[in-house]
């Protein structure tokens, strides 16, 4: 603990003399993906397109109305009309200075937008212009999804879609008056009441209409919908001009001076308390760490397999506990909805038994089809999670027997691919090494991320889906579990278990006495891996046996055989034309030989897995 002093005092000199910046607030919020409480930007039935307005404020490389409205796209006689301006458009505006913008507000899937194209002018412009240039007005993880790009670097005169948060009145509110919701980008210093007065509103009508009390705390770059009952008017939003006064006698510059001063103690005092404070809790988070991992070794060689496979993250109990029951929204579609987006269900929309490709508002969606039970248990889950690598559930239908309404893959399952040689040469290596670590992402998640953690049990090359950026993300999750039902299904002696899963997919210690933990997720990553190299789908039990037995042999074979590069090369994919690495397709190899142990207990950790796949992509 000695050692750790050090740190502590220059974290806390550091916290005491370094100046406390928006931007460490900024980055928390814009770039990360994490719902803003409050506001609302869903597309609903009584809500249709509507022409509103948002606020954007002037900075540096934006500092004229000419740039502004060319951002933009606005006509430039509307701008200083709205704004009451009469300065010239190329005249500089004050830095912070808020200008008001009309936008065109529609619905794009599930939420509202105004859309407009960026065009980058610089090599060096990232995914950071949404907290930057758009200033917090759309989220960066918003502009990654609608604007992929590998390196994450825009390239230059490249046209990047912006999607700025937006939101119009529904019927109730239509009817209580307000006819524009107003997108306005909170700053540093902002609270409920000062915004409401900026726009002569009450600190209560502003909470409510964002779901918030007016005291509750908000943060820099998430934005708030102001209800307005009229075109506001923002001259009074500029920043005020200096008052012009005579100069100070001595006396009042003294006491001015006097009063400087308490000021700064009084400031220097709050950081020193705000530094003591934060050094004591990190003197207890680091105390509580260490016997932690004390006591955790300790008990690590008496653990059982599923008290192991249980363990989470480092992240508290209670806040993954909170997260895990963050519920998203679903919408409700009705029968002939549905009817009329597949046309009648008909064998053209067919994608395979019971799933269908459908079109609603634009919007290319899976429905599938599901028992009562089936669809109740993918609801809880889907529900609860959220995660790039993992199918959206986008909303139900609620009939005798349910269907479920997903998000669309563009490219279908990896089976698909695998299973014909055309489009397997469409799977580069370097397409197969990313879906790879998608999977692995996804499980990662769902084991060590959620609360509970969670038991997929039917991870196989069919329900794994492929986007039109060769993203992975993992479906299937009818028989998907909490471990600790798991557990508890275990301990149960008057259990009865049934074996279901894939055949070919399902772990030794489950179809022989249907043992169901983490590990069996891995294992069925396994086959999965092993059909990424191969092309070969693992639904003959003999077929996967020589395959474990082939990796079992290679390792010794290694050590004084030749013909073993060519044994590897034999049962690679033939659709790779041999266009792979060879070192990595041998690693690839024996991490798919440890995912296939016959005891559990020797199969890596997904975590394990992930960080061997992250130096390989």
């Amino acid at each position: 603990m000695v050692s750790l002093l050090p740190l502590i005092w220059a974290l806390s000199l550091a916290f005491l003399t370094e100046p406390i910046t928006a931007s460490q607030s900024y980055d928390r919020d814009c770039y990360t993906n994490t719902s803003i409480p409050g506001t609302n930007y869903l597309c609903t039935t009584d809500r249709t397109p509507c022409q509103t307005f948002i606020v954007y404020r002037a900075q540096q490389t934006f500092l004229t109305l000419s740039s502004i409205t060319s951002l933009f796209t606005s006509n430039q006689t509307q701008l200083l009309t709205l704004n009451n301006l009469t300065l010239p458009t190329t005249h500089n505006l004050n830095i912070t200075q808020e200008i008001l913008l009309p936008i065109n507000c529609s619905c794009f899937g599930q939420f509202s937008h105004a859309v407009f194209l960026y065009k980058s002018s610089r090599s060096s412009d990232t995914y950071s212009i949404a907290c930057e240039t758009f200033e917090g007005l759309l989220k960066a993880q918003t502009l990654t999804e609608q604007n992929p790009y590998p390196d994450g670097k825009i390239p230059a005169g490249s046209e990047v879609s912006i999607r700025i948060r937006c939101a119009c009145p529904d019927t109730f509110e239509t009817k209580n008056g307000t006819k524009y919701l107003v997108t306005y980008p909170v700053v540093e210093g902002d609270n409920i009441e000062k915004i409401a007065r900026k726009f002569n509103l009450s600190p209560e009508i502003l909470g409510n209409e964002n779901g918030l009390d007016p005291k509750s705390t908000i943060f820099p770059q998430t934005t708030l919908l102001i209800p307005m009952t009229k075109v506001p008017v923002l001259n009074f939003m500029s920043s005020p001009p200096p008052v012009n006064s005579s100069p100070n006698p001595p006396i009042v510059n003294n006491l001015n001076k006097v009063k400087s001063h308490m000021r700064s103690n009084r400031r220097n005092m709050f950081i020193l308390l705000a530094a003591i404070t934060f050094t004591i809790i990190l003197l207890s988070v680091v105390l509580a760490g260490v016997f932690t991992i004390i006591r955790k070794k300790r008990e690590q060689n008496f653990e059982p397999l599923s008290a192991r496979s249980s363990q989470l993250s480092k992240l508290s109990p209670d806040l993954l506990d909170g997260m895990s029951k963050l519920k998203h929204t679903l919408f409700s579609y009705s029968l002939e909805e549905l009817k009329i987006a597949t046309g009648d269900f008909s064998e053209d929309s067919k994608i395979s038994n019971s799933v269908y490709r459908g079109r609603i508002e634009g919007s290319d969606l899976a429905i599938e089809q599901m028992s009562l039970g089936e669809a109740r248990r993918v609801i809880k889950i889907l529900t609860k999670v959220n995660h790039v690598n993992i199918v959206k559930l986008q909303g139900c239908c609620d009939e005798s027997r349910p269907y479920l309404v997903f998000e669309f893959t563009s490219k279908g399952s990896l089976r698909d691919y695998l299973s014909n040689q055309e489009l397997g040469k469409e799977l580069t290596w370097r397409k197969r090494m990313q879906i790879a670590f998608d999977i692995t992402m996804a499980l990662h998640y769902l084991h060590c991320c959620t609360s509970p953690s969670y038991v997929h049990g039917n991870i196989n090359s069919r329900n794994v889906f492929i986007t039109e950026e060769w993203r992975a993300k993992i479906g299937g999750f009818g028989i998907a579990k909490p471990l600790t039902q798991l557990e508890n299904e275990e301990k149960d002696d008057n259990n009865s278990r049934m074996i279901v899963g894939r055949k070919g997919y399902l772990a030794p210690e489950y179809l022989c006495h249907g043992l169901a933990s983490q590990k069996v997720d891995i294992f069925n990553l396994g086959v999965v891996l092993l059909e990424l190299i191969s092309a070969k789908e693992g639904v003959d039990g003999c077929m996967l046996k020589s395959c474990v037995g082939f990796l079992v042999d290679i390792e010794e074979k290694l050590e004084g055989s030749s013909h073993c590069v060519e044994m590897l090369r034999e049962f690679m994919d033939p659709s790779l034309n041999g266009d792979y690495p060879l070192g990595d397709a041998l690693c690839l190899t024996f991490l798919v030989k440890g995912c296939m142990e016959e005891d559990p207990l020797r199969r890596p950790t997904v975590d394990c897995l992930l960080k061997a796949l992250s130096r390989m992509i």
